[in-house]
């Protein structure tokens, strides 16, 4: 198979154990791949991880389920685009709340997705390229939404990666779709996924599950978080 020549590709990912899988699909497609895994709100780890994108010949990037913020210069940088893979639908951008959502607020979500999109430099608002939605069975746990999440963010990434690698110009392979963010639905904190967790009724299943996240401090059902008062060194309390 022939590899793409004319892209430096910088793979991100936040997913733990699928590093090695992830980076030999690139390798099936491009000739040229530096990529980072790093775990989220690993503070220890940044700094270096952070000198290694500075460090990165990169003029294409992929953001697979990354908690890495990008700054405006790591864009620049990509001029062949710099695209992510968000593991939940246009109706939830962020991150807090992505898979608890649908299980124990269904007046405001009752289905989950993937979303592929250009990165700017607002998170989670870039143009829009694909979407992938499923409805979330009433029966369904957190940890059966967030494994269909993990699951179709990786089928995303192949065909982001085929597609991109097929192409001279880029993420400009990509047509925007009529698709937009909901503006309102993704500044959730730690304070409002607990609130939810408070007015779920006692008797709910959500409250037995302890999904552990990819975090140091972190668990996805009460206390979510060990330390809910600091997360990546701020204040984090009303």
């Amino acid at each position: 198979m022939a590899r793409n020549q004319d892209y430096q590709l910088l793979l991100l990912t936040s997913v733990p154990g699928i590093i090695e899988g992830i980076t030999a699909l690139a390798r099936e497609h491009f000739a040229n791949v530096d990529s980072i895994y790093w775990q989220m709100g690993n503070m220890e780890t940044k700094a270096d991880v952070m000198r290694r994108i500075e460090a990165s010949g990169h003029n294409l990037i992929i953001s697979h389920v990354s908690s890495i913020i990008l700054k405006p210069h790591h864009l620049a940088q990509a001029t062949f685009g710099a695209v992510n893979i968000h593991p939940a639908p246009p109706e939830h951008p962020g991150a807090w709340g992505i898979y608890c959502q649908p299980v124990i607020r269904r007046d405001v979500r009752s289905h989950h997705g993937v979303t592929l999109h250009e990165i700017n430099e607002t998170i989670d608002s870039g143009p829009i390229y694909a979407v992938e939605r499923w409805r979330v069975g009433e029966h369904d746990s957190i940890k059966s939404v967030m494994k269909k999440s993990m699951q179709r963010s990786e089928a995303m990434l192949t065909f982001a990666v085929k597609t991109l690698a097929a192409s001279a110009n880029g993420s400009k392979c990509f047509t925007q779709l009529d698709e937009d963010w909901d503006g309102s639905n993704g500044h959730h904190g730690i304070v409002d996924v607990r609130t939810w967790f408070d007015d779920l009724d006692p008797a709910h299943p959500a409250h037995q599950e302890r999904v552990v996240l990819n975090h140091p401090k972190a668990i996805m059902a009460p206390p979510y978080f060990s330390d809910p008062g600091r997360v990546e060194g701020k204040d984090c309390r009303p």
